[in-house]
């Protein structure tokens, strides 16, 4: 997705939910200037419930919505409207995978340009690059014949190196480029989201009176640590036994915030040292739980622990 998009039930239609811009997905056939796609991933179980309305199994609960995700607990590929149907593909832990087919605005799909043929003259080159095709007769998967660059864009500068025999699933063509989705892993202390992404200096009065803006939002607090916690069935907006923090924040408010991690992030807060201060990016989960007045965060990155980077 070149923008961040409606994906819809009909071509027009209903709004199930808002793709991030940046996500890979699979398309199918056109019809005007829609354009069909299945989506799939993983939601919280806890924000769903059961339903055999018009086919489906699953519907989401919470009245803001929830984010779905490439990975239990992963990358937000998606926001979810309240209400919206799924289908049931498998469960792991506190979270559910799902499928849904819709529609997008076949304008928010990308489409980069193609390179000049070789020899071409200037008047040539002004001329409108062709459309990316997605499908076509290209085959489904392809291989690398050799090492070769893998660029965001045609002739643009490489991101990475495919190895020979490397193969990807093909979801567009512009002219004798052609574009591919891949998939594999790397160690999560390995990312960090851009500095850009993230709202700095925002308060809980700010979350609390608008939720819809600030929920699913990367925020950047400085926080006090207290403990690590085992999450239960009274704080429902985090998975039951995950691990989360109890923290006083964000600094310099009074209140406490829960900031969930995963295990790969846990050891930096088993080895700190109670009334430490870290500051945190996290996705805001929730501006309150089901009992108290506490913000849920996700952690994404540790900035800075007391003032240095850690």
């Amino acid at each position: 997705m070149t923008q961040t998009t409606s994906f819809r039930k009909d071509p027009a239609g209903t709004v199930l939910a808002t793709l991030q811009a940046g996500v890979a997905v699979k398309t199918g056939k056109t019809q005007g200037d829609w354009t069909a796609l299945t989506l799939e991933g993983w939601v919280f179980t806890q924000s769903t419930e059961a339903t055999s309305r018009d086919g489906f199994d699953i519907s989401i609960t919470p009245a803001n919505g929830e984010n779905l995700r490439s990975a239990p607990n992963g990358r937000i590929v998606a926001r979810i409207e309240k209400g919206a149907l799924f289908n049931k593909v498998g469960t792991q832990g506190g979270w559910t995978r799902v499928t849904r087919a819709g529609w997008v605005s076949t304008k928010a799909l990308s489409s980069g340009p193609a390179p000049p043929a070789a020899g071409a003259n200037a008047a040539s080159s002004g001329s409108a690059p062709p459309p990316a095709v997605v499908g076509g007769d290209m085959a489904d998967r392809v291989a690398a014949l050799r090492s070769t660059s893998l660029a965001l864009t045609p002739d643009g500068p490489p991101l990475a190196t495919l190895e020979t025999g490397a193969s990807g699933q093909v979801i567009g063509k512009s002219g004798e480029w052609v574009q591919i989705q891949l998939q594999g892993w790397v160690r999560e202390t390995d990312l960090s989201e851009p500095a850009s992404a993230a709202i700095p200096g925002v308060s809980v009065a700010q979350v609390r009176a608008d939720p819809s803006k600030y929920v699913g939002q990367l925020l950047e607090w400085r926080v006090q640590f207290i403990s690590v916690q085992t999450a239960d069935e009274l704080r429902p907006e985090i998975p039951n036994g995950a691990k989360y923090l109890l923290t006083r924040g964000p600094l310099p408010e009074p209140g406490f915030v829960y900031v969930v991690v995963t295990a790969a992030q846990l050891p930096t807060f088993q080895a700190a040292s109670p009334l430490q201060e870290f500051t945190l990016r996290g996705r805001l989960r929730a501006t309150q739980t089901r009992y108290l007045p506490t913000p849920v965060l996700e952690l994404v990155q540790v900035m800075d622990v007391n003032g240095g980077t850690p």
